[in-house]
């Protein structure tokens, strides 16, 4: 019979285990399977516990951290920055930060800004965040827009690889990779993509794939919704066995990151297709509801089973 001890000291044993690495793409990175998103403890905690909850994922193996100039109102970078000044380990880490706005100007001021904020005089990714619609795909294709502004910088040595996001829209996001040299994607690769019916992962991830770019995953937990589920367990199993680099999730306190960092750690198999079939239900269940705050990126699938 295991006692009480020994389970806690089983446990202590698997989140100071070594973290899982895999290749971020070409871009010579191996990045941390956990990828630290930049929300929760952005809003959440204060500077003093946001700072210890970032080092203290630092100090149990990740080495990825991603942000948003738009996360927390700039308080995501801020106090990310603040980590990283007070352990000393901006060289250390990679971090990755999305800038919004479409406009040559626009993005320039922003991307000013998320270097100041971020107390860094580079970023080792810069997402062009949300592509989401078609206009912004035009936005972002057009002669003086924010692709002009993040070549510019990176130029100067101050944005070293450019990405894209999206949680929607994957056709257009298909057609974006084929139209500009990006180095990395982010998209959902939940488990609730598959309860909607509207996965990336056929139509964009080999796309990416094809041409070399890093493939960085989220929305593993449902936007938080996963804290009514049964387990979070299965949604990670599902979301870290497919073929990405990287899984970015917001946690919001030490102990939520560490329950994460366990599992991540303990070499989960993959999920049978019984148990996502028996695991889609749930997944559409609790994500009918949102919390305030909490992010509603479920409303566009729900739109395109109506629409046929």
């Amino acid at each position: 019979m295991t006692t009480v001890l020994e389970n806690t000291s089983a446990q202590e044993d698997t989140l100071l285990a070594p973290m899982p690495l895999r290749p971020l793409g070409n871009l010579g990175w191996n990045a941390s399977l956990f990828t630290i998103g930049g929300v929760k403890w952005d809003t959440q905690r204060t500077d003093a516990e946001a700072v210890q909850l970032l080092l203290r994922a630092y100090e149990l193996g990740v080495n990825t951290f991603d942000t948003a100039h738009a996360y927390g109102g700039g308080e995501s970078e801020r106090k990310l920055g603040l980590a990283l000044e007070e352990g000393g380990i901006r060289s250390k880490v990679w971090v990755n930060t999305k800038v919004i706005d479409r406009t040559y100007d626009g993005a320039k001021r922003q991307i000013e800004t998320s270097l100041q904020r971020l107390r860094t005089d580079y970023v080792d990714l810069m997402f062009v965040h949300s592509l989401d619609t078609e206009e912004q795909r035009q936005q972002i294709m057009a002669p003086d827009s924010v692709l002009k502004a993040i070549e510019e910088y990176r130029a100067a040595g101050h944005i070293r690889h450019v990405g894209v996001s999206g949680h929607w829209v994957k056709h257009v996001m298909r057609r974006i990779l084929g139209e500009y040299d990006f180095e990395a994607v982010l998209f959902p690769v939940g488990l609730f993509n598959i309860a909607y019916n509207y996965s990336f992962l056929e139509e964009v991830l080999p796309f990416a794939r094809e041409r070399g770019m890093a493939v960085l995953g989220m929305k593993v937990f449902g936007a938080g919704r996963v804290k009514v589920a049964r387990s979070i367990e299965p949604y990670l199993r599902y979301s870290l066995n497919l073929p990405i680099d990287t899984a970015v999730i917001g946690v919001d306190s030490i102990a939520q990151l560490e329950q994460n960092l366990r599992l991540v750690k303990g070499d989960l198999p993959p999920l049978t297709q019984e148990e996502i079939a028996a695991l889609l239900p749930e997944a559409r269940e609790i994500t009918q509801a949102w919390d305030e705050g909490e992010f509603d990126f479920v409303q566009h699938y729900l739109e395109a089973e109506k629409s046929g």
